[in-house]
């Protein structure tokens, strides 16, 4: 009886660990997301932030990934790019080359996460 007590914790241990990966995940996008609007003014849809963030890899902090995307983003917006979509290419956290398109948000959307 002892053993499958002790694998069901450890299975619950498990999960409880991947959710919170997963919240890393989505905390990465939402920075993301509030910088890019703060800083450069261009309010994208929250699926295209958890996307980004997905794709190069964003934690919780703002490493270099997430500057660069942003640096990246704030370029074209400043360029006079005010089209539908952004397409960006940015090292990932394991310095590849990504393409990562970020797209606008409906003007009646709301600008946070």
């Amino acid at each position: 009886m002892k053993p499958s007590i002790f694998a069901a914790f450890a299975l619950a241990l498990t999960a409880a660990g991947y959710a919170e990966a997963d919240n890393r995940s989505f905390e990465g996008a939402a920075l993301f997301h509030d910088v890019v609007q703060m800083t450069c003014g261009f309010n994208m849809t929250p699926e295209s932030a958890m996307k980004a963030a997905a794709t190069l890899g964003m934690s919780h902090t703002p490493d270099e990934p997430m500057l660069l995307a942003i640096s990246a983003v704030c370029k074209e917006v400043k360029k006079g790019n005010r089209g539908k979509v952004i397409e960006i290419q940015v090292p990932d956290d394991r310095k590849v080359n990504r393409k990562v398109i970020v797209e606008k948000a409906p003007w009646y959307a709301s600008p946070r996460m």
